[in-house]
């Protein structure tokens, strides 16, 4: 894994400290020890750092260009973009909801274990939470136009709604379901993620 993953860190930018790179093996060493039991990610070995950490880690050089003091991670399952990105940011405060209660209890004792102080677990559905944040993440969740009405309530006034998503063909078809105004809000960037050959990108809109 390491290997891996200082090679692709050198390709995106990104220098993490000697504490950051510990917390990152923590959570794989947790991941492996959990994962057949709570079926929180399907990829192991190198398909697991590409197409997870890596993915995640590619909105980095982004998202160091927004300003945002709160993130929140919409349906984190095994902590996917979240908790790697509470890592890459130690300064801000991420909250990763996620519904299904053994997941949950999963980020949460990870997060204890990684010593990230900087990440709260909530336990319930996305409608049920209350609170705004700077930045609403979300990642294999589902089309905008199941979930697009909590993702943007969730989202503070002057914040954004961040999405990882795949080939723009399929993204342009589903901006087209959301309002007028949305659209006209909505900004496409492609990403790059060391290692993969498919297609990604940032679908990213102003609240």
């Amino acid at each position: 894994m390491e290997a891996l993953l200082d090679k692709g860190l050198l390709e995106l930018g990104i220098s993490l400290s000697a504490a950051q790179q510990k917390q990152l093996e923590t959570y794989w060493s947790e991941l492996a020890l959990w994962n057949g039991k709570y079926g929180l990610v399907n990829a192991s070995g190198e398909a697991l750092v590409i197409k997870h950490f890596l993915d995640s880690l590619s909105a980095v050089p982004l998202l160091k260009t927004m300003t945002f003091d709160t993130a929140c991670d919409v349906g984190s399952g095994g902590g996917f973009p979240g908790l790697v990105l509470a890592v890459a940011f130690p300064d801000k405060k991420f909250t990763l909801i996620e519904r299904s209660g053994k997941k949950a209890l999963f980020l949460a004792n990870t997060a204890v274990m990684m010593h990230a102080s900087n990440v709260e677990v909530k336990s319930e559905d996305a409608d049920l939470v209350k609170e705004q944040f700077d930045l609403v993440l979300f990642r294999a969740l589902g089309q905008f136009n199941q979930y697009f009405p909590t993702l943007y309530r969730l989202t503070a006034s002057g914040g954004h709604l961040f999405a990882f998503k795949g080939r723009q063909e399929e993204i342009q078809h589903e901006i087209q379901s959301l309002a007028a105004e949305i659209q006209d809000k909505t900004e496409i960037r492609s990403a790059h993620v060391p290692f993969l050959e498919d297609e990604r990108n940032f679908v990213i809109i102003k609240r």
